[in-house]
């Protein structure tokens, strides 16, 4: 294998590595900054639910049980639930802004659709298994397409919540014709009985992502046979030829052939140099055979 071959070979390997290296650091950072975009659309759905929890907590509630206090029967979900304020204030949220999911996953909840499913499940043992666990955040495939997800525990740390969840003898006769008797009940106090879920969609972005590492990495093959291209003819015309044309004359004065063709070189550089010695030897192999060469000078 002559030194173009091996030189080509050599800056192809090593130029494909840096193009993969390149792709894949592209994907990489695609990537992280897809995610760090999701977790904060995801924080800021967050914080509109717990604004609106809040206001229910603080504002609403009070005013609701100070007015039907003396019928411990009514149940109205819109009015007194903050799990119904927060699930229907996201629904109106989710009516303009698509690529977002938020549930109420719970182990046994009144309303079947906030049912847990088993990575849901797994998320609240953790929470229950971690007192000091305040959030969780992650990928996963959902429905076939890929989402961020925030995660926070459903734990009950007020009293007035097992008015409804509680003993189902006790709770709003309302509730009980709406919901039934038989899920939503019997939660205690300090127990994490579900987690809050948010789901921001990161499939747009991870198939961008995947593109823009594949233009990069096909741009990169591009330059890469480009640039093959342009030192394979500098090769040829300045390194390989001129040595093929050397090692001819070197190989003629061994043999004591053509001696009187110069092999002189007026380059000033290591192909040059080489060139002018090996004349030089041409001179001197000529003078040991004592031959001449009309009309030209040892240079």
């Amino acid at each position: 294998m002559g030194i173009r071959a091996k030189f080509i070979i050599i800056i192809s390997v090593l130029s494909l590595l840096a193009t993969i290296a390149i792709g894949a650091s592209s994907y990489w950072l695609s990537r992280q900054n897809a995610l760090v975009d999701a977790k904060n659309k995801g924080e800021m759905l967050f914080n509109y639910i717990g604004a609106s929890e809040k206001f229910f907590s603080k504002y609403q509630y009070p005013i609701i049980k100070e007015e039907l206090m003396m019928d411990t029967d009514r149940f109205i979900p819109e009015l007194m639930s903050r799990f119904v304020v927060s699930r229907m204030s996201y629904d109106l949220f989710a009516e303009t802004q698509k690529g977002y999911q938020f549930k109420q996953a719970t182990k046994d909840p009144l309303w079947p659709d906030n049912k847990a499913d088993a990575g849901e499940l797994k998320i609240i043992q953790e929470f229950s298994s971690n007192p000091g666990l305040k959030e969780k955040e992650g990928t996963l495939m959902r429905g076939g397409e890929q989402f961020f997800y925030i995660a926070r525990p459903v734990k009950i740390d007020q009293e007035f919540c097992l008015k409804c969840h509680g003993d189902p003898a006790g709770a709003p006769q309302d509730q009980k014709d709406i919901y039934g008797t038989e899920h939503g009940y019997n939660w205690k106090l300090n127990e994490v009985v579900g987690t809050s879920m948010v789901y921001v969609s990161i499939a747009d972005a991870m198939a961008t992502a995947r593109t823009s590492a594949i233009k990069i990495f096909l741009l990169g093959i591009g330059c890469l046979l480009v640039t093959i291209a342009c030192i394979w003819v500098f090769l040829d015309r300045s390194v390989v030829g001129p040595i093929i044309r050397l090692s001819e004359t070197a190989k003629n004065i061994s043999i004591g052939k053509n001696l009187c063709d110069s092999a002189h070189s007026e380059v000033q550089d290591e192909i040059g140099v080489l060139a002018n010695s090996i004349d030089r030897l041409r001179v001197s192999v000529n003078k040991l055979l004592k031959r001449s060469c009309p009309n030209q000078e040892q240079k």
